[in-house]
């Protein structure tokens, strides 16, 4: 077991290091590793068949955590318009047009319309970690950042209650009307967003009695796993629920912390009159001024550490995750269903690519929502890298589900493809407007 985490960490070592050199993503690293190191120490599996669900549910909230804490609540009011077409109504679309198109591709399997939106909601569902890992080797229009990874975080929370409470009831004989679709979903969704801001709340209380680093990140854990599993334990969505609770915490954080950054500025100005000054000050009030500007600075400097090792947990945890996934799915399997994998791939970047097109129109006539021009189109349009959520909805399906292999096949397959594909496709669009988005960057900073 020693030598197997030892393992682990080398591959996650590496992608951190190829990625800071090279500028790979990290994710096509770990895959690439994941499967070698599965294929060259097959006896060294982390986890059993049996128990990958349970990790997987298990990684979930702090995948998401890691994600819901780059995002701030200002920049979501701003764009929420925005993030509610990419994340809400262009999955909803995008699943009507599969349920139209799936016939054409998969008639010999004949499948129903609950798993036709089974499969669909699993592989539009996109991976925050992977585009934030893409985004931090450059530097980016901070609006085309937020619809990027705002977009990937909400589009996940959409697929999982769709997959979850329309899909699976369909799979499984439920009869649901139109009139169930509408309720559920705004029961689910107003009660897991209440779930979530309870927790995040009680998080923030909490956050108030300790100034220790290490109370802090425990803190942030605890709000995540709390608010997930709050809202799972009612069977609600509790993605959702986690991405509500972090982002609440975050917030009220991050207000403290411009406060404390304004206390810095105020306290280094006062410090450096004084110094230019020919008055002489009481020990006293300068031993004041300075004590002050350093809990300040220490407080400042101890949430941008936690962010980092939320950020290298996510890293572990996608590391955990691709290395059994490896274990779950292996390549002859993939191979067999290699057309099916193929068709849906390219079936669901047509589709990403008209939703992407019919947002910017849309976006380019509404002043309430961010333009888009073709530079930021293509980006949006290969973030859409598939991850983590897919697999858990995998692991969702029942266990006696005809088409089971067969939808194993095609997620981990798009999972691969698009890690690697649309990633490099990311990385060389972003370097070939490297100067422009320099550009927009520094003109949004000023």
């Amino acid at each position: 077991m020693i030598l197997t985490l030892l393992l682990l960490l080398t591959v996650l070592f590496l992608s951190i290091e190829i990625q800071k050199h090279f500028k790979i993503p990290s994710p096509i690293t770990l895959i690439v590793l994941s499967y070698g190191f599965y294929y060259l120490f097959p006896q060294m599996v982390l986890f059993s068949e049996e128990s990958f669900a349970e990790l997987v549910l298990f990684l979930i909230p702090i995948l998401i955590a890691s994600d819901a804490l780059q995002l701030k609540l200002s920049d979501l009011k701003k764009n929420a318009w925005s993030l509610l077409f990419l994340a809400v109504v262009a999955v909803a679309l995008s699943i009507l047009f599969g349920l139209v198109t799936a016939n054409t591709f998969f008639a010999e399997y004949n499948l129903s319309v609950g798993a036709v939106i089974a499969l669909f909601a699993m592989v539009l569902a996109t991976d925050p970690v992977s585009v934030v890992s893409v985004f931090s080797s450059f530097k980016i229009p901070h609006k085309l950042k937020i619809l990027a990874e705002g977009e990937s975080l909400f589009n996940d929370a959409t697929a999982l209650i769709i997959f979850a409470f329309i899909a699976l009831p369909l799979i499984n004989g439920v009869e649901i009307t139109a009139f169930d679709i509408a309720f559920v979903s705004v029961k689910v969704v107003s009660l897991s967003v209440m779930i979530g801001l309870v927790v995040g709340f009680i998080g923030i209380l909490l956050m108030k009695q300790t100034q220790d680093g290490m109370s802090e990140l425990v803190l942030i854990l605890m709000t995540a796993y709390g608010a997930f599993e709050l809202a799972e334990h009612f069977h609600l969505a509790g993605l959702l629920a986690v991405i509500v609770a972090v982002i609440t915490l975050n917030s009220i954080t991050d207000k403290s912390l411009k406060e404390a950054s304004r206390r810095v500025r105020k306290g280094k100005r006062i410090l450096d009159k004084t110094n230019k000054s020919r008055k002489v000050f009481s020990t006293r009030f300068m031993g004041g001024i300075t004590s002050k500007l350093n809990e300040d600075i220490t407080s400042i400097e101890r949430h941008k550490q936690n962010l980092n090792y939320v950020a290298v947990l996510a890293l572990l945890a996608n590391a955990f995750l691709f290395i059994s996934m490896a274990s779950i799915v292996h390549i002859d399997v993939i191979l067999k269903y290699t057309s099916e994998i193929l068709w849906m791939f390219l079936v669901t970047t047509l589709i990403r690519a008209i939703m992407m097109s019919k947002f910017a129109f849309i976006s380019n006539r509404s002043t309430k929502m961010t333009n888009v021009n073709f530079r930021w189109w293509s980006v949006l349009l290969f973030a859409g890298i598939k991850g983590g959520l897919s697999i858990v909805m995998l692991q969702m399906l029942p266990s006696d589900f005809a088409h089971k292999e067969l939808f194993e096949a095609i997620v981990v397959g798009i999972i691969l493809l698009s890690t690697i594909i649309y990633a490099l496709i990311l990385v060389a669009i972003i370097l070939y407007n490297k100067s422009v988005f320099v550009e927009e960057y520094e003109r949004e900073v000023h």
